[in-house]
């Protein structure tokens, strides 16, 4: 009888081993996600600002061309 209670709480302290490395390993995937969250709304404000940017240059571009165009007009009208 005594060998048999061994075996069971020997059992038993395996299964809560297993559980106890489940929950750690769950929880290091939990805070692996938050990383991964963290940083998708990072690249998601850097990508929001570079379009940004690039509209800005977009309306400089047309605006230089247009005051190219111009002059080169004048100087062939000259």
């Amino acid at each position: 009888m005594a060998t048999t209670v061994e075996e069971q709480n020997r059992a038993v302290a395996e299964i809560a081993e297993g559980v106890h490395r489940a929950s750690s390993e769950a929880q290091g995937g939990a805070e692996a996600m938050c990383r991964v969250a963290g940083a998708s709304k990072d690249a998601r404000g850097a990508a929001a600002e570079v379009k940004a940017l690039a509209d800005t240059l977009s309306v400089e571009a047309e605006c230089l061309n247009s005051e190219v165009h111009h002059f080169l007009k004048d100087v062939q009208a000259a």
